[in-house]
């Protein structure tokens, strides 16, 4: 794979990721945690997609699956990156 479509892979795991994770995780995670798990789980997620379709032959399919992904990848990095900025300070108590 060229450097392009591991960036296109990686949009769409960062992705996947985030949107489970979302489901899993409440507002009391760290913004910073919730994007290393994020990043871990899509990756896991990703392999998963790629050496399923990679052991029924159909790589292709899997592949433009996960590249119709990557345009979303986009769009939750930046919707995450705006949470976090907007979060407010924690209190010192």
């Amino acid at each position: 794979m060229n450097g392009v479509l591991i960036g296109l892979v990686a949009l769409a795991a960062i992705s996947l990721g985030l949107r489970s994770t979302a489901l899993l995780l409440g507002p009391e995670v760290h913004p910073l945690g919730r994007l290393a798990l994020a990043l871990a789980a899509g990756a896991l997620i990703t392999l998963v997609i790629l050496e399923l379709t990679e052991s029924y032959r159909v790589s292709e399919l899997g592949l433009g699956l996960l590249l119709s992904l990557s345009p979303v990848g986009v769009f939750d990095l930046l919707k995450w990156w705006f949470m976090w900025r907007r979060r407010p300070p924690r209190q010192l108590q």
